[in-house]
């Protein structure tokens, strides 16, 4: 089973993420008005995200692509209203159709895009970044999703860590070439996500350079692993001779919100049970220690591990999701 085909309730960091996403949307746009956003993502069979976005902030102008011919029709059965429009197309074609797309809703004047991959066809990604990026203005969104699970990348022969580590950034620079910046020469097992960031980081500077007139400011990164980890980068796009300040001056004072490039939030919670959430939701005003004493039992493999996930759960608590059976 790939990830794509796991429920959601086994997959609580990738929800929380999601519900993170629409929270970021909500801050950055109401002041400008959802009625004037179309969104446009790879939305996946069940069109998850456009449902989420239509219900929380409004945004009826929607569209959602996909290589695959069964799957675009499989989109258009679950597509959230009538106004959510899906076409065949492969992400590549999308900075090019970008002009297309947004005259079939003329009454909107900006636009979210994400692409969301899960392959590692790293460098055709980042140019696709590169590419959408000039063809946006000031007021849009755009987001980038990132396989980052490092056994992707080649571990390399055998000979210490230190040998691992700069075979595995020699091997993602041949991979990648000029889109990797010049100062990463090792990749240790904990710093995949942070290395796509700076990579991105470049693709964005690549693109100033095509449209210097305009800022990408990154506002929101996060990281989550239910199964594979994974690496989200969401930049506002802003033109500073608008007299309009986007992301408006209250933005930075939101908990999740990026203060640069390097800031990553690490989405891990643990699997709980309606039980487990309820008597860590009555003890959620004492610390990580009182909390994991309260439950009388370790929800990781040893109490370090426990007090993390512990430590996790209250920050993200509000976005847990919390699945019923319909008969409930």
């Amino acid at each position: 089973m790939n990830g794509a085909e796991i429920p959601y309730q086994l997959r609580p960091s990738k929800f929380i993420d999601r519900q993170i996403f629409v929270e970021l949307l909500s801050r950055l746009i109401q002041v400008r008005g959802p009625e004037n956003y179309i969104y446009i993502s790879m939305g996946g069979r069940h069109l998850v995200d456009h449902y989420a976005v239509y219900r929380d902030l409004g945004i009826k102008a929607q569209f959602s692509f996909d290589s695959d011919e069964n799957a675009v029709a499989r989109q258009i059965f679950n597509r959230p209203t009538d106004a959510t429009l899906c076409g065949r197309m492969h992400s590549s074609a999308l900075p090019s159709e970008l002009d297309k797309i947004a005259a079939k809703f003329p009454t909107r004047r900006n636009v979210i895009v994400w692409l969301d991959y899960t392959n590692t066809d790293r460098k055709l990604q980042l140019q696709e970044a590169e590419q959408t990026l000039i063809r946006l203005k000031h007021g849009d969104i755009f987001r980038i999703t990132m396989n980052a699970n490092v056994r992707h990348l080649s571990q390399g022969p055998a000979g210490g860590s230190a040998n691992k580590e700069t075979f595995r950034a020699n091997y993602l620079r041949d991979q990648i070439e000029d889109m990797m910046p010049t100062t990463i020469t090792a990749i240790g097992d904990d710093d995949f996500p942070l290395v796509l960031v700076k990579c991105i980081e470049l693709t964005a500077q690549k693109a100033k350079v095509q449209v210097p007139h305009l800022d990408f400011l990154p506002v929101l990164t996060t990281s989550y692993a239910d199964g594979q980890r994974m690496l989200t980068v969401t930049c506002a796009v802003r033109d500073p001779s608008q007299h309009e300040s986007f992301p408006n001056s209250h933005f930075h004072r939101w908990q999740f919100a990026s203060r640069s490039w390097d800031h990553i939030d690490d989405i891990s919670v643990p699997v709980l049970s309606a039980k487990e959430r309820f008597r860590l939701d009555s003890n959620l005003n004492k610390s990580a220690k009182k909390m994991l004493k309260a439950l009388k039992f370790m929800p990781a493999d040893d109490e370090l591990s426990s007090l993390a996930a512990v430590s996790n759960y209250k920050k993200f608590q509000r976005f847990y999701p919390a699945f019923r059976h319909v008969d409930d």
